[in-house]
C-alpha cells in the first residue's frame, strides 16, 4: 500500500511505501503516530473535521494506493455505480477542505463517503485501543462472531431482516388502527353527517357561476326592464304616445330613394345600406320584445336563488373553496368511512398476518442461532489455540447464549465469559480480563476474523497496552506470524515486536521556524538497532542496550525462519 498524507493536522507532507508482512511505526510519545493511523481511518469512511487541516491551508489531502486479493468482488461494486475499474489497482482519496465541500474520490471518480466505506470493508481492518470497550459490549460480540462465520449467515441474516422490518410495518398499521372505540363511534357520525350534507345539496358543476349570474339579473330586474322597453319604443313608436319610431322614420327615408336611386349609384348604395339596417332593427326589436316578455319578478325566485347560494357558500366554509374540492372532500370522507367500518375486518387480517410473518422470523432466527452455536464452539476451540499463542494457555474462553425479543439481526444475545487461570469461575470480560488480556483477546480474534475475511491490511494502534515481558515476545512473534500471511501496520513502544517487523519507521515531532511537523523515516538495519536500544533503555544510548538490540534483531530474523 501506498500512502501519501498532505496538510494533516501535524503532517505537512508525507508518502510511505508499506512492504507486505508485519510494518511497524515507532518513536516518542506524541510524535504523531496515531495521527497517520487516523488519516488512514478518515481516507477509509471515518467522519472528517475541519479542523484536522493543518492550520493555515485551505484543505487536507490523503490518498492510498491498493492491489487488493479481492479486486473482482470490488471491481463488481464499482461496475455498479459506473466507476471505472482497473484490473489490479484501486486508488482511494479525501480531501477534507475548509468550507466542508469536501471531496471523495475512487480511481479519481468523485463518489460518496458511504461508497468509500463500502469498498474499505475488503481493504483494511483497523484496531485501536478503543476498541477493547466495543470487545466488552454484548452486541459488539455478537457482530465479532456474526463476523467470524462469514458468508454463511448472510442469507438467514436479510430474510430475518426483511421479516423484522415487514413486522414492524405491521405493527404501525395496528397502532394506525388502535382508536378509542368512543372516538371512533363520534367520527363515523361525523362522516356520516359531512356525506349526507354535501349529497343533499346534490352540487352540479359550474351551478356556483350560473346562480350569481342569475342573481344579477333578480336583483337589476327593474333597471333591465326599463331599459329594453324604452330600446323597444324608439324602434318601433308607441301609438299611445303618438311616439313616431326609428323604424317609421327609416321606412320613410326608403320611400324617398325608392325612385331616386335609379338615378345616381351613391343614392342605390344609400338605399342599400338604409334598407339592411331596418332588417337588422327588425330583428332586434323581435329579440327585445320576447326577451321583455320573459322578463317577470318573481320574489318567490330570487328567494330561492339567495337560499341556494347560501347553501354553497356555507359547505365552502366546510369543504372547499370550488364545488370541485367540495366533491373531493366527499370522496375522501367516503374512503376514510368505508376504512373505519372495515376496521374491524382489517385488523383481524393484519394480526394474523403478523403471526404468519412472526412465525416465519423464528424459523429462520432459530436456523441462524442454531448456525451461530456451532459456529461458536469452533471459535472457543480456535481463540484457545491463539491465546495459547499469547501465553495465555491456560485460559478458558466460552460464548453464552441467551435468547432476547425479536430484532433486526435474530433472537441472540451472547457474551463471551472468560476464566484467565485455572480454577477460577467463568466471568463477563468485563469483570475479569486485565487491559493486557483484553489487548491479547481482541488480537487473536481480528487474527481469525481477518483470516475469515481475507481482509488485506490489518492495523493494530498500540494495542500492547499492559503487555510486557515474556507476554510482549509471544505478542510479536503473532504480529509476525500474521505478516507472513497479509501485511501488518503496527504503532508500538514494544522492542519486541519493533524487532520482528519486516520493514521499520520512525516517526518524529519537531519544529522549525515556529512551526511543529510530523516526520517519518524508513529505518535501515543500523538505524533499527538504535531506534531499539533507544526502547530498551530510553533516551541514552548505551552499549549495553546496543548490544541487547542486536541481539532482539537476530534473534528476530531467527525466530522468522522458524515460521
Amino acid at each position: 500500500m501506498d500512502f501519501r498524507v498532505k496538510n494533516f493536522a501535524l503532517i505537512d507532507e508525507l508518502e510511505i511505501n508499506f512492504a507486505e508482512g508485519l510494518n511497524v511505526l515507532t518513536g516518542e510519545t506524541g510524535a504523531g503516530k496515531s495521527i497517520i493511523i487516523g488519516a488512514l481511518d478518515i481516507l477509509l469512511g471515518a467522519r472528517a473535521s475541519t479542523d484536522l487541516i493543518r492550520k493555515g491551508k485551505e484543505s487536507a489531502y490523503i490518498e492510498a494506493a491498493f492491489e487488493p486479493k479481492r479486486i473482482d468482488l470490488i471491481n463488481e461494486y464499482l461496475e455498479q455505480a459506473g466507476i471505472e475499474a482497473d484490473p489490479d489497482l484501486l486508488i482511494l482519496s479525501r480531501e477534507i477542505r475548509q468550507n466542508g465541500n469536501n471531496r471523495n474520490r475512487i480511481n479519481g471518480q468523485l463518489v460518496t463517503a458511504s461508497m468509500i466505506k463500502d469498498v474499505s470493508k475488503y481493504l483494511v481492518d483497523i484496531h485501536g485501543q478503543h476498541e477493547h470497550q466495543r470487545l466488552l459490549d454484548s452486541s459488539s460480540q455478537l457482530a465479532l462472531l456474526d463476523e467470524f462465520i462469514g458468508q454463511d449467515k448472510e442469507e438467514l441474516l436479510q430474510r430475518i431482516k426483511e421479516l423484522y422490518l415487514e413486522q414492524n410495518r405491521i405493527d404501525e398499521e395496528l397502532a394506525a388502527l388502535d382508536i378509542d372505540e368512543g372516538e371512533k363511534a363520534r367520527e363515523i357520525d361525523l362522516l356520516k353527517y359531512q356525506i349526507q350534507e354535501i349529497e343533499d345539496a346534490a352540487l352540479k358543476d359550474n351551478e356556483l357561476e350560473e346562480l350569481e349570474q342569475e342573481l344579477k339579473i333578480l336583483t337589476n330586474l327593474e333597471d333591465i326592464n326599463d331599459i329594453v322597453a324604452r330600446m323597444y319604443t324608439g324602434l318601433q313608436g308607441d301609438d299611445y304616445s303618438n311616439i313616431e319610431g326609428i323604424m317609421s322614420q327609416i321606412v320613410s327615408f326608403l320611400k324617398d330613394l325608392e325612385d331616386l336611386k335609379d338615378l345616381d349609384g351613391e343614392l342605390a348604395n344609400f338605399y342599400n345600406i338604409l334598407n339592411d339596417i331596418y332588417y337588422q332593427m327588425e330583428e332586434l326589436s323581435f329579440s327585445l320584445n320576447n326577451y321583455h316578455e320573459k322578463l317577470e319578478f318573481d320574489p318567490e325566485k330570487l328567494e330561492r336563488v339567495e337560499k341556494r347560494l347560501s347553501l354553497i357558500t356555507s359547505l365552502q366554509r366546510k369543504y372547499g373553496q370550488t364545488i370541485e374540492e367540495i366533491k373531493n372532500y366527499q370522496q375522501e370522507m367516503e374512503k376514510r368511512l368505508e376504512f373505519l367500518l372495515a376496521q374491524d375486518k382489517l385488523l383481524a387480517e393484519l394480526t394474523e398476518r403478523k403471526e404468519r410473518i412472526l412465525e416465519e422470523y423464528y424459523h429462520y432466527a432459530r436456523k441462524l442461532s442454531e448456525l451461530r452455536k456451532n459456529k461458536a464452539l469452533a471459535l472457543e476451540d480456535v481463540i484457545a489455540n491463539e491465546l495459547a499463542d499469547l501465553a495465555m494457555n491456560n485460559t478458558i474462553f466460552k460464548i453464552v447464549f441467551t435468547e432476547k425479543a425479536p430484532s433486526i439481526d435474530g433472537i441472540d444475545k451472547v457474551e463471551f465469559l472468560i476464566a484467565p487461570n485455572p480454577g477460577e469461575d467463568l466471568k463477563p470480560l468485563a469483570r475479569i480480563a486485565s487491559g493486557g488480556e483484553l489487548s491479547r483477546i481482541m488480537l487473536a480474534l481480528k487474527t481469525i476474523i481477518a483470516h475469515v475475511d481475507q481482509v488485506d491490511t490489518l492495523i493494530f494502534d498500540e494495542v500492547d497496552t499492559g503487555v510486557g515481558g515474556k507476554v510482549a515476545q509471544k505478542m510479536a512473534e503473532k504480529l509476525a506470524r500474521i505478516g507472513k500471511q497479509r501485511q501488518v501496520l503496527c504503532i508500538t513502544h514494544l522492542p519486541q515486536i519493533a524487532s520482528m517487523a519486516d520493514r521499520h519507521f520512525f516517526i518524529e515531532k519537531k519544529q522549525e521556524e515556529n512551526r511543529t511537523y510530523t516526520r517519518i523515516y524508513y529505518l535501515d538495519n543500523d538505524e533499527r538497532k538504535a531506534e531499539i536500544a533507544r526502547m530498551l533503555g530510553g533516551v541514552e544510548l548505551t552499549d549495553t542496550t546496543i548490544r541487547h538490540a542486536e541481539e532482539m534483531l537476530v534473534m528476530a530474523e531467527a525466530r522468522k525462519r522458524e515460521f
